[in-house]
């Protein structure tokens, strides 16, 4: 199957290829990327797109790329995450991510990310540097403030377009290769049972594309609000629920909601499940040595109507090596105490 397969299976059900069609079709990532495309050929006009796009598997792994508040809290690591969606579909989205998280101080952490996202014709890769600084609150809870900067490197192959569409058009002339530069902010409360945060990955918005002769290409990067939450249940001695909710509000768009929740033995073996209000669902688990390294593999599949179009799984692998002792604020302040005590 390649994409246009997927606008032919909505032509022939007779449905309007537009945006709001789309969205009532949950707008899948390579949905909205190829009505876009469309919209430059027939209408010279570019959609908007968030610059990094929610993973239901592993995306606690992934929470610095949207709040810059979570680089190194866990320690000095690298994580590193490829998803293949829907494999087996021409054009379909690659994401690729890795994640230095550096603490540097006391209270100081670093990070540095680097993803590359590829969809249809495009080709997007996104560096940034993150800051934050740590605030303790009490002796068990935290708050953590972070800052982010960075850019998004994005090259358009419109040569690629003749697979959809054969007819030449001058609008395909105005789309360039961009850059986008990006500013963000976080803050995430930390507790020794839950957490919460609220990052905005882009404060500003920025408008890409230009005008050629009487066709005008456009589209925007609108800031928008990611907010995350999630709570560790103790069940037994070595088991535990961590429930985890991932909630986007971005303009234009529909709001994206994950809800995952994994089992936890002996913080070495993980297993669980999630869903998306996009009609997609998914099973993971990790396996993590004594020495912290961490694998780990998801799969996750469409419903709903889509999946009449589309029936092709989506797979993830999770890569976690530690390059340090993971940080307990919670312990090391307590030691603090006591070596302030004597």
């Amino acid at each position: 199957m390649v994409i246009s397969d997927l606008l032919n299976y909505k032509q022939k059900k007779n449905m309007r290829i537009s945006i709001f069609e789309l969205e009532k079709l949950k707008q899948t990532k390579v949905y909205r990327k190829k009505i876009a495309l469309f919209n430059v050929i027939f209408f010279g006009l570019i959609s908007t797109l968030p610059a990094q796009e929610i993973s239901i598997l592993f995306n606690k792994t992934t929470f610095s790329l949207f709040n810059p508040s979570f680089s190194g809290v866990d320690g000095r690591m690298l994580s590193f995450n490829s998803r293949s969606q829907w494999a087996g579909v021409e054009g379909a989205p690659r994401i690729n991510s890795l994640i230095l998280h550096l603490p540097r101080k006391k209270n100081v952490n670093l990070g540095l990310a680097v993803q590359n996202d590829r969809v249809f014709i495009e080709n997007r890769t996104f560096v940034s540097l993150d800051y934050n600084y740590r605030l303790q609150l009490n002796n068990d809870r935290f708050l953590y403030l972070g800052i982010k900067a960075g850019g998004n490197f994005n090259n358009i192959d419109v040569n690629d377009i003749d697979r959809i569409y054969t007819d030449y058009n001058p609008a395909l002339s105005a789309v360039k290769n961009y850059f986008t530069p990006v500013l963000g902010v976080g803050f995430h409360y930390r507790a020794p049972n839950y957490f919460f945060g609220i990052g905005m990955p882009t404060l500003f918005q920025s408008e890409r594309f230009d005008d050629t002769q009487d066709w005008k290409t456009s589209a925007v990067d609108y800031s928008y609000v990611h907010f995350t939450g999630g709570v560790n249940l103790k069940i037994q001695e070595n088991l535990s629920l961590n429930p985890v909710v991932v909630y986007r509000s971005l303009p234009n768009i529909p709001n994206h909601f994950i809800g995952t929740a994994d089992f936890v033995y002996k913080d070495r073996f993980s297993i669980g499940g999630g869903f998306s209000n996009n009609d997609n669902a998914a099973v993971y688990f990790s396996i993590k040595t004594k020495g912290g390294f961490e694998l780990g593999y998801g799969y996750e599949f469409t419903q709903g109507e889509i999946s009449d179009a589309i029936t092709n799984p989506t797979h993830e692998i999770m890569i976690k090596v530690p390059l340090g002792k993971k940080i307990q604020p919670e312990k090391e302040t307590s030691n603090e105490q006591e070596n302030n005590e004597k």
